[in-house]
């Protein structure tokens, strides 16, 4: 693998040999929960079942209802509905609702739920949760409210159920036009983008590196969000932090949400409608090595996550709160 004080690359074609030969007869058959903030038939969820399934994998797909983006790591605790949809190949499909059976839960919460499912077929906790394909990248500051990744963080947290390694993997569409060409352009690019997952974790059952060690798919209480550029042939794959600004398609901007007038002069009881006030720019300075760059630059990214907010290392607080007396 070939550093550099940017971003540690790997040349793709070199990485896809690799996954391809991990993915050849021999790989083990995981039990694999799967979910989706799009919704359990959107294009990203549906790819993904059957790259699984053609690696031998036995799926349990559950999602929600209908899309329900930007819900973070959002849980309905009560009042769901179950519905299995229909089965698939061998793969049980359903989707999770509120108790009025209209409106989806929260992507978390099918996670969950999916966990819950596949335990019951298996008698075992799965081997792995993957959340997406979503449809729109998740990188930077957005990762923080996706829907997509945040069902990645709740199955990887021992707060509900228990713990489950997770992979939380998104792309953006190549084309958005309502016609026949584009929806088979990014049906191709989805089927592309699944199979690298499948080689992603094919690789991750060899125990490379610091795997050899860990007895499950990843180290206890880390996962991995996966961000694959449109793109016919990505420039490589960068494994990199976070980025600090709000990127869409190439841009790095700021959204003002707040109130459609002056809720500040309201008397007690007054109300007015609000939501995004705007657009802006996003001057945030961006981080060496974030997700956001190297996506620009057309790199699958790959970047470790935790569902502990601890910021590391913390020892540099501690000229913070030395002083503070109570």
């Amino acid at each position: 693998m070939k550093l550099n004080s940017t971003f540690r690359r790997t040349g793709l074609p070199t990485v896809l040999a690799s996954l391809l030969f991990a993915a050849s007869p021999g790989a083990w058959a995981l039990e694999i929960a799967v979910t989706n903030d799009d919704g359990w038939d959107s294009i990203g969820i549906q790819a993904v079942k059957r790259a699984l399934v053609a690696a031998g994998h036995t799926v349990t797909l559950v999602a929600p209802l209908d899309g329900q983006s930007g819900s973070s790591a959002a849980v309905n605790l009560s009042g769901l509905r179950i519905t299995k949809q229909r089965e698939d190949g061998g793969v049980p499909e359903f989707s999770v609702a509120l108790s009025n059976g209209v409106e989806g839960a929260e992507p978390a919460t099918s996670a969950l739920v999916a966990i819950n499912i596949a335990q019951q077929r298996s008698g075992r906790l799965p081997d792995l949760l993957v959340s997406g394909i979503n449809d729109g990248a998740n990188i930077g500051a957005f990762t923080q409210i996706s829907g997509t990744v945040g069902a990645a963080v709740v199955a990887l947290s021992s707060a509900f159920n228990a713990a489950v390694p997770a992979i939380a993997i998104s792309t953006d569409s190549v084309c958005n036009e309502a016609t026949v060409e584009c929806a088979a352009a990014n049906e191709a690019h989805f089927a592309q983008v699944a199979e690298f997952l499948t080689g992603v974790i094919a690789h991750l059952e060899r125990k490379p590196g610091i795997l050899a060690s860990e007895a499950g798919l990843l180290p206890a209480g880390v996962g991995l969000n996966i961000n694959y550029p449109p793109v016919a042939v990505p420039a490589g794959v960068a494994l990199s932090d976070q980025g600090r600004t709000a990127s869409i398609s190439g841009a790095t901007l700021t959204i003002g949400i707040g109130c459609y007038g002056p809720c500040a002069a309201l008397p007690v009881g007054g109300s007015l409608s609000g939501g995004i006030t705007g657009v802006s720019p996003d001057s945030t300075p961006e981080r060496r090595g974030a997700d956001t760059t190297a996506f620009q630059q057309g790199y699958i990214t790959i970047v470790p996550i935790t569902p502990d907010y601890t910021a590391a290392p913390s020892a540099p607080f501690n000229s913070v709160f030395k002083t503070l007396r109570f």
